[in-house]
């Protein structure tokens, strides 16, 4: 082999296991469960901003109305002076009451803005308050989406442990049957080479039997052969013993 086709077994093994990783259903939950996490957290940020626009938005009001309450009695209290010095100035003669009527005016006129100042701020007031009517509206449907999504999203990790843990248990079911399935192999192989051992035992078993036999016989043989040969000589012997007695 090649050293551009062991690269490419290489990289082709990368790949595949590249892409089981990918259509793994458990590394597709948690993918899935990461994004939702994702989503959540850009739904909170966007309930706290909305949150922060309607409070400020509220304290605007607030602060419109605290001034409009200022803005009177500050004019109030100019006109109480004005008042004052116009009751006063027929008491009053040449500069002084120059003066005196030179300030009546000028009290009247901050007052006459202050007043103008308070209608301005008044009229913002409604304004302001349908703006923090409607803020408050989508302040609360977006914390209803907030809390129906968080919702979602424990169900959803709820699911996701009980397929995680539907998976595994399929994953190690799948490797104890594999694994059994390979000792079945392994066992009835195993069986069919000792069922040739014993056939092989017993045949040795049987020759040595056999040649045990054999040499039994031979052995058998000899000892008939002897004894005949012994009874031959013995024979013999008697025969050459009788014939000295007839010879003497």
């Amino acid at each position: 082999m090649g050293l551009i086709d062991r690269f490419s077994n290489v990289a082709k093994a990368k790949a595949s296991k590249l892409i089981e990783r990918f259509e793994d259903p458990a590394e597709q939950v948690d993918y899935a469960y990461e994004k939702l996490l994702e989503e959540k957290k850009r739904v909170d940020l966007a309930v706290r901003d909305s949150i922060a626009a309607k409070n400020l938005k509220k304290r605007e009001l607030n602060e419109a109305q605290k001034k409009v309450a200022s803005v009177h009695n500050k004019a109030l209290g100019y006109r109480k002076r004005a008042l004052a010095l116009e009751s006063k100035i027929d008491d009053l003669e040449g500069k002084k009451r120059d003066r005196g009527e030179m300030q009546i005016e000028e009290l009247n006129n901050a007052a006459t803005q202050l007043l103008e100042e308070e209608n301005r701020t008044k009229e913002r007031i409604p304004t302001l308050q349908q703006s923090v009517s409607t803020m408050e509206k989508k302040v609360r449907t977006l914390k209803d989406k907030q809390i129906d999504l968080s919702a979602k999203i424990q169900r959803f990790a709820d699911k996701r442990a009980d397929l995680k843990a539907d998976y595994a248990m399929a994953k190690a079911s799948t490797r104890v049957n594999d694994a059994i399935s390979g000792i079945d192999g392994e066992i009835s192989d195993t069986d069919l080479t000792m069922q040739r051992m014993a056939e092989k035992v017993k045949m040795e078993e049987a020759r040595a039997e056999a040649s045990a036999e054999l040499v039994t016989g031979v052995e058998i043989s000899d000892m008939n052969m002897s004894d005949i040969e012994k009874e031959l000589n013995i024979e013999q012997a008697i025969s050459s013993l009788d014939e000295e007695i007839k010879e003497k």
